[in-house]
């Protein structure tokens, strides 16, 4: 199955997006620490009957360097929509991407035929009760203190990231890629350019609440 690469500019930044298949469009947001890759286990079975868009959120593999709030993500969402020529998709958003999935869905649902979110709070929605039951994960704080990560984690981002995603698929992280990117890997962005790069997300969750709660209305 062939990925294709390409860099895609939206909402004032440029980020790697993959596409593959042909078909009505699927646009696939992860969360952290996750890059496209993460949907690339499901990329065979979706590829048969649709065209698969999965960007790199402005966190990893973008050369942003602010604007992590569900507002500005919503925005990088429907620009890629609209770089790529679709007028509508089925949008998936997971962990982090759950937010944004979902604001867009609210303020432009005529763009957005079905929603499936997973693995996320939204706003004051019912379902985080007992995640939150001990208090949010330390890493939320981590992260929402201004130049910590990028301070304590520099030179050591790798090592960082890995721990999450060997912890989230009980140590099953690595693992070959499947299909052949048809363009070359796209070049990293300066590591830790402010703010740490995975670590925006994080800091933008008490406004994005507010912000998902509000566009309903």
């Amino acid at each position: 199955m062939p990925v294709a690469l390409s860099r895609v500019r939206t909402n004032g930044i440029e980020t790697t997006v993959a596409t593959a298949g042909s078909g009505p469009a699927v646009l696939l947001l992860h969360g952290f620490p996750h890059t496209w890759q993460l949907w690339r286990e499901v990329l065979p079975t979706l590829t048969r009957t649709h065209r698969v868009i999965a960007p790199d959120q402005r966190w990893t593999g973008s050369d942003a360097t602010g604007g992590y709030d569900a507002g500005t993500l919503a925005a990088d969402a429907l620009g890629i929509l609209d770089a790529l020529g679709e007028p509508s998709a089925t949008v998936v958003g997971i962990d982090a991407g759950t937010p944004s999935a979902a604001l867009l869905a609210l303020r432009h649902p005529g763009r957005v035929r079905r929603l499936v979110v997973m693995e996320s709070l939204l706003g004051t929605l019912p379902g985080g009760e007992d995640f939150l039951a001990a208090g949010p994960p330390w890493w939320f704080g981590f992260h929402a203190v201004p130049g910590l990560a990028e301070e304590v984690l520099a030179g050591h981002e790798a090592a960082y990231l890995d721990f999450f995603l060997a912890a989230g698929t009980r140590g099953r992280a690595s693992r070959p890629a499947s299909g052949t990117p048809s363009s070359p890997p796209t070049p990293a962005p300066p590591p830790c350019a402010a703010p740490f790069p995975s670590t925006g997300s994080c800091r933008a969750p008490p406004g994005s609440s507010r912000r998902r709660c509000a566009s309903a209305a």
